[in-house]
């Protein structure tokens, strides 16, 4: 079953029924039902699972984007009228994605014992990972997020991604499509990619002030191409010092050395270096790391600022 969502369906009734962040930013009255709590269609089983959850962790559980059905009117043919509140994964405070431009269709779980392999792995990989700033309202815990985004190329045609993971607001949508078949580590190495891109968003989001220690080894280098020519050795010689980019804290570079014939070096941007040694944080464990690079000072001393900084976030590894 799929149901696709436009950004604009339910954003009403968030604004108005549920206006905050978290969860004890939100106050229930006693005559007002939760319906994060008790959403639309749960089954027995998925309330003792959503009830649990919340009572444990304080966030909600949920299975499914629609969280409320409710008869407001009738139609001209006396058939009921009804409204529904939904889950907007592209709504912020700050701006919200274009509902025309950005489309999404989930893929549900269908089985209980995936509902709970699924419950089970957020509790035991994720949370204990997340610290309190890190926690979402709620999660969303579906099959498979299928996204679509206009092509920017063509203005026409949407663009399908499939996320692993994808941050609204008021929710956290992770797709867990196989969980079940997975072993431990293959549970741990796909808990690492989820880990990563909740810590890229949050990064996207600091002051870059927080990264002038990280980027001010490379930063006479960022975005410079330079190929000796004629009788020019300067590459050469330069390369002859620093014999490989690590020498110089890069993790990896469009060139380096003597390729084609002749030296050159052609260096990436400063966010395409941040997001080689985001990736190496949460591809490697520390003494892995180590091992691999333990002979470059200047990425070990990288190394050490940014899994810092993601430290200071809240992120435990």
């Amino acid at each position: 079953m799929k149901s696709k969502i436009f950004f604009l369906l339910g954003l009403n009734f968030l604004a108005l029924s549920f206006f905050g962040c978290r969860s004890d930013e939100v106050e229930i009255g006693a005559l007002e039902k939760d319906y994060y709590l008790t959403p639309y269609g749960a089954s027995a089983n998925d309330q003792l699972l959503q009830h649990h959850f919340y009572d444990t962790h304080h966030i909600y559980l949920l299975f499914n984007d629609t969280i409320q059905k409710e008869q407001t009117s009738v139609n001209p043919d006396n058939t009921p009228f009804y409204t529904y509140q939904a889950v907007n994964l592209g709504y912020s405070m700050t701006g919200s994605l274009s509902s025309k431009d950005n489309i999404f269709e989930f893929d549900y779980i269908q089985t209980d014992k995936e509902k709970q392999v699924a419950t089970q792995f957020v509790q035991d990989k994720i949370l204990p990972s997340l610290g309190p700033d890190l926690r979402p309202f709620s999660f969303l815990l579906i099959d498979k997020i299928n996204y679509y985004v206009s092509n920017a190329s063509t203005y026409y045609e949407m663009l399908l991604t499939n996320p692993v993971v994808f941050q609204g607001w008021r929710c956290t949508a992770i797709a867990v499509s196989g969980l079940t078949d997975m072993t431990d580590e293959e549970q741990t190495a796909y808990r690492n990619q989820i880990l990563k891109t909740i810590v890229a968003g949050k990064i996207s989001k600091l002051d870059p002030s927080i990264f002038d220690s990280f980027y001010s080894f490379c930063s006479q280098y960022y975005s410079t191409f330079k190929m000796d020519s004629g009788n020019s050795h300067e590459v050469e010689d330069f390369i002859k010092i620093h014999p490989t980019m690590m020498d110089l804290g890069f993790l990896s570079a469009y060139a380096y050395g003597n390729p084609y014939g002749f030296y050159m070096y052609n260096f990436k941007a400063k966010s395409y270096d941040l997001e080689d040694y985001t990736n190496a944080v949460f591809e490697y464990s520390e003494e892995e790391f180590t091992n691999l690079y333990g002979q470059y000072p200047i990425v070990m001393q990288k190394y050490a600022i940014l899994k810092q900084i993601i430290a200071d976030l809240g992120v435990i590894l």
